[in-house]
């Protein structure tokens, strides 16, 4: 399958670089496996990656041209060019609509549940996984104006999509990526869970938007990271003293902007979460290639800054975004090797609705299998239903491979 020029020009200017004059060569989409378990019976069609050249889909629109200058001149990497045309959105768009709420527009739940819907479906998505991945690799120089810019994303950006100010690298570089999922150690950990039990999901989603109040700040004491729970307990100290005020000032317009946004924040990334590691390997839950999955070749992707190659990023939380797809390639076979999960045509959402519903076969003919051991559909479901039970107190134990 190659793609002519035109797409091919179509797609770098989707990633913010400029094409080049000089002839563009046609990109070959790589067949990576197929669908099924490989197993009799199982064989389905060859799956491509059309990832690699889909079109990106992260921001909305882009800024003048003197602000995109600036921009070039002050991002480390010209790829995450998508991150910082998203963060302009955000900051031309979102707070203005705010100060509104509260200033010339009246109280209004309507307004204000308008206000909610409409950046909540443009944004909280990309910004989630902007926030992600700007935390991960530093989006700006180092530089006064810079560092500004860059705490501004945890500090500023994040309380107008319902997350505590300077709560994330806490949570989710020092103790996600270093307990990796580790239970009574990483606060958003899914495996003592039964992970198609909606009510154990209700439980592990009050935990986050409940107790993380409280553990997160003191999961930064007991590892003696004082400066860490400074950071941590003054934002959140910050967020919700400023939220008691601006009630005080107006309700409505507080609830829509600051409460509403903090229970749609929490949901989202739980159900994210929950579903990105709902499959855990019960004989290795520490192997990276076994506490998450991969899904390929849906739109997410394109919104998400290619957060579907999930077990990469556990793998090395310093590849770029931009890269998961030929990392992907290059990395099969260890993904066969080590047994790891593939889906094609479907998002992480999908996968966590068809557990609640009980919809393994339909997660089945969705397997992809990229080397793994043949399976027959049957014993896809059979690992599958493995990979969702709780794990047992010697299983935490385990070592990575």
């Amino acid at each position: 399958h190659l793609l002519g020029q035109r797409a091919q020009r179509s797609h770098l200017a989707a990633m913010c670089v400029p094409p080049s004059n000089e002839q563009v060569k046609p990109v070959v989409v790589p067949v990576v496996g197929r669908l099924g378990g490989g197993g009799k019976g199982a064989v389905g069609k060859e799956v491509y990656l059309t990832d690699m050249v889909a079109v990106r889909g992260e921001f909305w629109f882009t800024p003048p041209a003197f602000v995109t200058r600036m921009l070039e001149e002050q991002l480390n990497d010209r790829r995450d060019m998508a991150i910082a045309y998203l963060l302009f959105n955000i900051l031309v768009t979102v707070p203005p609509a705010a100060l509104a709420l509260f200033t010339v527009l009246p109280q209004s739940h309507m307004l204000g549940g308008l206000y909610l819907v409409v950046s909540s479906l443009l944004y909280t998505q990309r910004f989630i996984l902007a926030m992600h991945y700007s935390t991960h690799k530093r989006l700006f120089k180092p530089s006064v104006l810079g560092n500004l810019a860059n705490k501004s994303i945890i500090r500023a950006f994040a309380p107008f999509f319902g997350i505590p100010s300077n709560t994330y690298y806490l949570h989710h570089i020092v103790m996600h990526h270093v307990d990796n999922n580790a239970w009574n150690k990483d606060l958003s950990a899914t495996e003592g869970y039964q992970r198609d039990n909606v009510l154990h999901f209700i439980c592990y989603w009050l935990r986050f938007m409940i107790g993380g109040w409280v553990e997160l700040p003191l999961y930064a004491i007991t590892r003696k990271r004082y400066g860490l729970f400074a950071n941590c307990a003054g934002g959140m100290a910050l967020t919700l003293g400023a939220g008691a005020w601006l009630w005080t000032v107006n309700p409505v317009a507080t609830f829509w902007t600051v409460v509403a946004p903090f229970l749609v924040a929490s949901t989202a990334m739980m159900i994210g979460n929950w579903s990105q590691h709902c499959f855990v390997c019960p004989e290795n839950p520490r192997c990276n290639y076994r506490l998450a999955y991969t899904v390929l070749n849906h739109p997410d992707n394109q919104r998400s800054y290619n957060d579907g190659f999930h077990t990469l990023h556990h793998v090395n939380s310093q590849i770029h975004w931009s890269d998961f797809p030929n990392k992907f390639v290059e990395k099969l076979g260890e993904h066969a090797e080590k047994d790891a999960i593939v889906f094609d045509g479907i998002g992480f959402f999908d996968v966590g609705l068809a557990l609640f519903m009980g919809r393994l076969g339909f997660l089945a003919d969705r397997y992809v299998n990229v080397g793994q051991k043949p399976r027959t559909r049957d014993e896809v479901i059979e690992l599958l239903k493995e990979r969702l039970a709780p794990l047992k107190e010697e299983s935490y134990k385990a070592k990575a491979q």
